[in-house]
């Protein structure tokens, strides 16, 4: 598992930014399919390399480069605005669809998040998908069996990425901002969370972590500022007496 999966969401949001300011003043489209391209080309670079390591190793070095990221993006004031982020960022009318009106902006996000689930969706059930389900259960025996495996694992780290990516657009969008923030590691805490909680060998497993983490959070800080050490318990609980997450319970 990544334990810096928040780098790709933070990273997509500052090229989407940055894109906008500098080549794409304006628009919506160009800065989106520039941070898409972006983050696929720097996930083929870094997943070449980090996926030479498996296990706690490979899950340390993708904690590594998101704490490198954060670094640069947190201290290189000039270039990504530092601690007080990037701001300024503008929507458009596409196609004759104004984004700018917040409902409009809500159903295109809802229609992209519902068509990357359906895409996902096909290609957990295509050739490649099931060769990355039999790469998951056993690697040495898909190996044996003459597939290669590493390029597989690449293609789903790029993709994985990749879809990250378009989430972090469309927040930078959404909020008009870009920040350091999910370049943290406690962003990529949260992602964790999220879906060892819902379950992560399920497809709608993490889905289903995400709500209820956002539930528990909204309603728990109404109550007591310290929420946080009450989710902690109850991840621990879920790691101690449902390891299948709340999809298991079911």
């Amino acid at each position: 598992m990544s334990f810096g999966h928040g780098a790709w969401f933070g990273l997509g949001a500052y090229a989407a930014r940055l894109s906008q300011r500098y080549w794409f003043a304006g628009e919506v489209i160009l800065p989106a399919l520039f941070a898409l391209l972006f983050v696929a080309a720097t996930a083929l670079v870094s997943g070449a390399l980090i996926l030479r390591r498996r296990g706690v190793y490979f899950s340390l070095l993708t904690l590594a480069l998101t704490a490198l990221l954060f670094a640069i993006g947190y201290r290189w004031t000039e270039f990504t605005g530092g601690e007080s982020g990037l701001g300024g960022v503008t929507r458009a009318t596409v196609l004759g669809v104004d984004l700018e009106r917040d409902w409009t902006y809500y159903a295109v996000v809802a229609a992209l998040g519902m068509g990357a689930c359906y895409l996902l969706r096909r290609f957990h059930r295509s050739p490649v998908g099931s060769v990355l389900v039999a790469i998951r259960e056993n690697e040495e025996r898909a190996r044996f069996v003459g597939y290669p495996t590493n390029r597989y694992k690449l293609i789903a780290f790029v993709l994985s990425a990749t879809v990250v990516a378009l989430a972090g657009t469309l927040s930078v969008f959404n909020h008009r901002f870009a920040s350091a923030e999910p370049l943290s590691v406690a962003f990529s805490g949260e992602l964790i969370a999220m879906v060892v909680i819902g379950g992560m060998r399920n497809f709608l497993g993490p889905a289903l972590g995400a709500l209820f983490f956002i539930l528990f959070r909204e309603f728990l800080s109404i109550w007591t500022p310290h929420w946080l050490f009450w989710f902690g318990l109850l991840f621990v609980g879920f790691i101690v007496f449902s390891p299948t997450g709340l999809v298991g319970r079911g």
